[in-house]
């Protein structure tokens, strides 16, 4: 076989995926009654093979006036979802990140497809142990992995409320609502026979084979009764008010079991299958509570000024008895000063301010220690505390928010902004900070962050031309958000919020903004990096190097919406600038020569300077230890991680610009003229084609979407990893109103 890259890459793995939905409604109704009736099915496969989620939901919503002053409303929803083959995240048992780290360039993709079909299902893959022991090693056979390692899920839900009103005067309105939201899921995960051994089940002992089930049950309910008052004093000066309370109970049960030492029968997927005894399961049981009363007013005068207060009381059941209650209170004001500047030029200006206080909850089950059960030993049953030390002394606390605002039209809305300024300061989070291990812990539950936000967000819009059948309308929005770590739990200046391989962390450093990544670094002589006598970057091996920032700079997007009569067009570009990013892929994939930077080309941005075509190495660019510009070459650099890559490069090498320009969305709409639509008894007709994420104009991170992540909270920003690729969707929609 000739030595040279395959016909068909990693990229022929993936599908070009189809979402198919539809919807359907019906609506009813008289001078007392009304009904609505929704039914929605959605059918899409996925971008990897042996992928699909199929769902169904139905809703109906009914409204009645009994008398002049009671009336009933009522909603409730129920969806079934089934998902086969979701995707895996992270870098374990990851098939994006094996094609992203590790692949072998000259292995054909497509001939992996044969041998899996043609060998009746086996992990017959590229990576075997030896020629004469064609085990897999380290990466099954992609194909065996989604067609016979693959998960499941299914989810039922419902959720719905029913309401009350009972208008007690022409000013006095009593309001009783209850609302509940349920679902019970099922999540699936199996390890066939003849699978590469990794961790998996609840022990996460290396696994040849093994089947994982995990059930969850969530309901929460919602009791409010609410006091509406609503009163114009005279002409000029009006009156509104809330006057309530409420009661929410959640409720979340849930078991994790496993099977252990593989399967007894391949392809059976049972915990009766299991070779050895089944692990005691994970139980996981969670109620919780809030009681709230709150109040709010409302007073405008001539449609000028205005001004709104709020108070509330919040007690939680998850914080300790006696401590667990807290008051917020809000209050803003706005003066539309254009009641009393009479320019044509100026068509509307708003001035506003505010202050508000929010309640925010803590960790469930972070009040009292509890154990661990384990398997027996020798008969003897085993217990052992978590890691992490509960805090019976936590208590409640909100984040309050101040914000100033101008809003401002000229020329009949011609032109026009929207600005505001705002700073928020979260006091006093719970979260797990380092605790002595000598203790048998590692980590406490403190009231310990203390973050503060500050930040500018502004609006602008302009129509540059208007007729009466065409219009050209731009929308640009624009903020900026800078955060800073104030304080944390005494003694502590750095809480490390994850960790990632080669030592990277990501980090709540105090005086630094939320979300500093630390890891190796070069070594540098006067801004340049030093190059040691082997023609190696000397590397700064401390990870406690500061070397990467997620947070933007800023963000920002523009809208252009063309309207010509009964044709509509609009884009969306959307744009971030600045935050930083730590790439794995790149970190092992130049290492194992999958990526042409580590071809020791002498291409734009790439860090090698030069290179000899006979092969005596590479020039990295920089300076010797003495400052004069480095000459020597790299040995061996056609070999495993011996010039890029994490082998020889420090974590800094990795960070890139999260920063990017993307075409967003682009959609285009023809309504059909009434004369048309009323000859086929129809009410409205429109059909409509939209493209979204269709262009990444402009971007640093190399062969990935900035955006693509492990999710969305905080502890999984700025970290690339095993990334699917980003797709450009496009769709059609036909919309029938009879």
């Amino acid at each position: 076989t000739p030595w040279q890259a395959a016909k068909n890459g990693p990229i022929t793995f993936f599908n070009s995926p189809l979402t198919i939905s539809n919807s359907l409604s019906f609506e009813d109704g008289n001078d007392n009654s009304n009904v609505v009736f929704n039914y929605n099915n959605t059918k899409q496969n996925g971008i990897l093979p042996n992928s699909e989620l199929k769902k169904n939901s139905f809703s109906l919503k009914l409204n009645h006036q009994f008398t002049d002053k009671l009336a009933f409303s009522s909603f409730v929803n129920y969806s079934q979802e089934n998902t086969i083959g979701r995707n895996s995240t992270g870098y374990n048992d990851n098939i994006t990140g094996m094609f992203r780290q590790w692949f072998q360039t000259n292995v054909d993709v497509q001939e992996l497809k044969q041998v899996y079909e043609r060998s009746g299902g086996q992990n017959v893959t590229w990576n075997w142990s030896d020629p004469s022991d064609l085990r897999a090693i380290y990466w099954d056979n992609p194909y065996f992995t989604r067609y016979k390692n693959y998960q499941n899920d299914s989810r039922n839900r419902f959720t719905g409320y029913a309401k009350l009103d009972y208008k007690i005067t022409d000013w006095l309105t009593a309001t009783g609502k209850i609302s509940s939201d349920s679902f019970a899921e099922l999540r699936e995960e199996r390890r066939a026979v003849g699978s590469v051994p990794a961790e998996f089940g609840i022990n996460r002992n290396d696994e040849g084979s093994g089947y994982q089930r995990y059930n969850r049950n969530f309901s929460e309910q919602n009791y409010d009764f609410i006091l509406t008052f609503k009163h114009d004093f005279s002409q000029d000066f009006t009156f509104n008010g809330i006057l309530g309370g409420s009661a929410k109970r959640s409720n979340i049960t849930s078991i994790l079991a496993s099977t252990e030492g593989g399967l007894i029968v391949p392809g059976i997927y049972s915990l009766t299958n299991s070779k050895s005894s089944v692990p005691f399961p994970i139980e996981g049981a969670t109620k919780e509570g809030v009681n709230s009363y709150y109040a709010s007013v409302s007073l405008g005068f001539k449609d000028m000024l205005f001004v709104d207060a709020t108070s509330r009381r919040d007690a939680f059941s998850n914080l300790p008895q006696g401590n667990n209650a807290l008051f917020s209170n809000s209050v803003s004001g706005s003066f539309v000063f254009t009641k009393l500047v009479d320019q044509k030029w100026l068509s509307f200006g708003k001035l506003r301010g505010g202050y508000s206080e929010s309640p925010l909850g803590t960790p469930g089950l972070s009040l009292v220690d509890t154990y661990t059960k384990f398997d027996p030993f020798n008969g003897q049953q085993l217990y052992s505390v978590n890691s992490d030390k509960n805090n019976p002394n936590l208590k409640p606390i909100k984040t309050v928010t101040q914000e100033i605002g101008l809003e401002m039209q000229f020329f009949n809305r011609r032109l026009g902004f929207d600005v505001s300024v705002y700073k928020n300061e979260n006091s006093g989070e719970a979260v797990a900070v380092p605790f002595s291990s000598t203790s048998g812990y590692t980590r406490k539950y403190v009231n310990a962050a203390d973050i503060v936000n500050k930040g500018i967000e502004v609006q602008f819009n302009v129509t540059p031309f208007k007729s009466q059948d065409f219009a050209w309308d731009i929308f640009i929005n624009w903020s900026k958000n800078n955060s800073e770590v104030v304080a944390l739990a005494p003694g502590v200046e750095n809480l490390q919020l994850n960790s990632f391989q080669g030592g990277v962390s990501l980090n709540a450093v105090v005086g630094q903004p939320l979300g500093i990544i630390k890891g190796t670094d070069f070594t540098y002589l006067n801004g340049q990096k030093v190059v040691g006598a082997n023609g190696r970057y000397v590397l700064n091996t401390s990870t406690n190097n500061v070397i990467g920032d997620i947070n933007a700079d800023w963000i920002g997007g523009i809208r252009n919406k063309f309207t010509y009569k009964n044709v509509s067009l609009g884009f969306l570009i959307d744009m971030k600038k600045g935050g930083d990013i730590w790439s794995l892929d790149q970190s092992y994939g130049q290492a194992t020569g999958l990526y042409a930077e580590s071809a020791g080309l002498n291409e734009l941005g790439n860090p090698i300077r030069n290179t000899i075509a006979n092969g005596g190495g590479v020039i990295l660019q920089g300076v010797k230890a003495d400052g004069s510009v480095n000459a020597t070459r790299t040995p061996a650099p056609d070999q495993y991680g011996n010039v890029s890559g994490y082998r020889r490069a420090p974590n800094k090498a990795f960070i890139y610009d999260a920063g990017f320009i993307k075409l967003r969305e682009v959609n285009i709409t023809y309504t059909l003229p009434t004369t048309i639509v009323s000859k086929m008894h129809l009410n409205e007709m429109k059909f409509s084609i939209v493209g979204s994420n269709l262009w990444i104009i402009d971007k640093s991170l190399p062969y990935a979407d900035p955006e693509s992540g492990l999710g969305s909270s905080l502890a999984s920003s700025g970290y690339s990893t095993g990334s699917l690729p980003t797709t450009r969707n496009i769709g059609c929609n036909l919309t029938f109103k009879f």
